[in-house]
């Protein structure tokens, strides 16, 4: 007897192939797929004009700590994210204190609970905690130089240094993690050369892991830190992802084309190079690394991390001033009275400098165009903190379904599930996951096509998506109605 069959849905299997409406059963956590003609289950659900598909696998999470503090992970599961990869721009889980320290930049993480010494524990904890669903690990950059280095704006580490950090990442991978990640905008990453990424990614070959990086310059030096980036990965020998592929500040809107097409290039040349993508005109990060990058000097046109207006920047989150949370840098302006940079500077030595900000600067012309590009894979790069974090957290995959799938037809629907499904899945080396197959891990969603919407905004962005009516995590039904059932059926993704 079957756990559940799933009757008259139309499957997209997340290969890229055409639907197909068939029927699908669950038993032991695994997929079957050649149902017998009369087999019976505990539950039948009837999935009529709804589509069944893989769950999502979102590359790109920063909930290493929130899914240690809160199991549910609600903003993901309600999308029907059903695994994360955590640990992306340089932000590493270990070792403990230096990740504490790095996390806090976006989490308050002085309260937590649980400690670990080092991954292999991280991974422990989260199969002894039970979270809503599956977690795959990088190891961080920024963690490993803030362990290794006495002085963190340190240039060039010495031979003892990166060896410390060689150790961490080798522990890393050794205890099952997917890859190794960089932030080239933030502290302290931002200090370090290409030479001493190289040397760190090394260790990546022996593991078949991914090397995933935040680059250095995703404005005006975005061609150059595209070159950067793929020749660490060629000098290392090791695949590439490049982190949320944009194009910032109105001066270089339109350079999207340029990008894919370098790219495009490397990967023709023999580079496993990918890029991932969310699909809003709006980053979000901290205030803090804004001003560092230059954003709010506008006398300077280089800036890494682009420009933006003061009416552009939304206060996310607010430590210790949440009545902050919800305005803009031009409603603080106007309250200090002071010119942009000067009210950033107050805002950060007065209020807090754990700011973080949604900032609008990107060209919907090239959102639609890195989407619709082969090599694009899907990651919501959510922060849930604060009371108006970026919709991306709540409404990412939804949002593709319903605006660039539905209203747009930028992609196919096959298409859209391919890359949030298998393409994901086989780029980070995971096993029997991603794609409706006989005997695979039984990670599903069933959505209504015709009602799947995102309600998470700018204005009111704690909502959770229509039109996603189940979702199952390694067999267990987690979601039902668009309500969470806290199964907590989800393990650790290990290579």
């Amino acid at each position: 007897m079957l756990d559940y069959l799933i009757k008259n849905g139309l499957i997209v299997d997340g290969s890229n192939s055409k639907p197909k409406v068939s029927d699908i059963g669950i038993l032991n956590k695994k997929i079957i797929i050649d149902i017998p003609k009369h087999a019976l289950a505990k539950e039948e659900i009837d999935a009529h004009n709804k589509i069944v598909a893989p769950g999502f696998i979102d590359v790109h999470s920063h909930d290493d700590f929130k899914v240690i503090s809160d199991r549910k992970v609600s903003h993901n599961i309600l999308q029907g994210i059903t695994s994360m990869i955590v640990g992306n721009c340089g932000f590493g889980v270990s070792p403990f204190e230096s990740a504490k320290e790095q996390m806090s930049a976006l989490y308050e993480v002085k309260d937590l609970e649980i400690r670990w010494k080092n991954f292999e524990e991280y991974f422990e904890a989260l199969n002894k905690n039970k979270m809503s669903i599956n977690v795959g690990v990088l190891v961080g950059h920024h963690t490993a130089r803030r362990h290794a280095l006495s002085d963190i704006k340190k240039e060039t580490p010495n031979r003892f240094e990166l060896s410390e950090m060689k150790n961490i990442i080798k522990e890393g991978m050794e205890a099952g993690c997917l890859g190794f990640s960089t932030g080239l905008v933030y502290e302290p990453g931002r200090y370090s050369n290409t030479e001493e990424i190289i040397e760190l990614a090394k260790i990546l070959n022996k593991y078949d892991g991914v090397y995933v990086s935040h680059m250095r310059n995703e404005a005006e030096g975005l061609i150059e830190s595209i070159h950067e980036t793929a020749n660490i990965g060629l000098q290392s020998d090791v695949k590439v992802e490049i982190s949320h592929l944009k194009s910032v500040g109105k001066d270089n809107w339109g350079n999207s084309d340029k990008a894919l097409d370098l790219i495009t290039k490397y990967n023709k040349d023999g580079l496993d190079i990918n890029v991932d993508q969310y699909p809003y005109t709006a980053r979000s990060t901290m205030l803090k690394a804004l001003l560092l990058n230059e954003t709010f000097n506008y006398k300077n046109k280089n800036s890494p991390m682009g420009k933006s207006m003061p009416n552009e920047v939304l206060l996310c989150s607010v430590p210790n001033e949440d009545s902050l949370e919800g305005k803009t840098l031009e409603d603080i302006q106007n309250i200090y009275d002071l010119p942009i940079e000067e009210t950033v500077k107050k805002l950060l030595n007065e209020v807090s400098d754990k700011i973080l900000v949604a900032a609008f600067g990107m060209d919907e012309k090239d959102v639609r165009n890195i989407m619709k590009n082969k090599l694009t894979m899907i990651g919501t790069d959510g922060i849930d903190v604060g009371s108006k974090p970026h919709p991306r957290a709540w409404g990412t995959y939804p949002r593709i379904l319903d605006e660039y799938v539905n209203k747009l037809s930028i992609i196919s629907l096959e298409n859209a599930i391919y890359k949030m499904t298998k393409l994901p899945a086989t780029k980070f080396g995971i096993k029997n996951r991603g794609e409706i197959k006989n005997n695979f891990w039984a990670d599903l969603l069933i959505f209504d096509p015709k009602k799947i919407k995102d309600n998470a905004t700018f204005i009111d962005p704690k909502n959770g998506p229509s039109g996603v009516e189940y979702v199952f995590v390694n067999g267990k039904k987690s979601v039902a109605n668009g309500m969470i059932l806290e199964e907590y059926a989800g393990t650790t993704i290990r290579k």
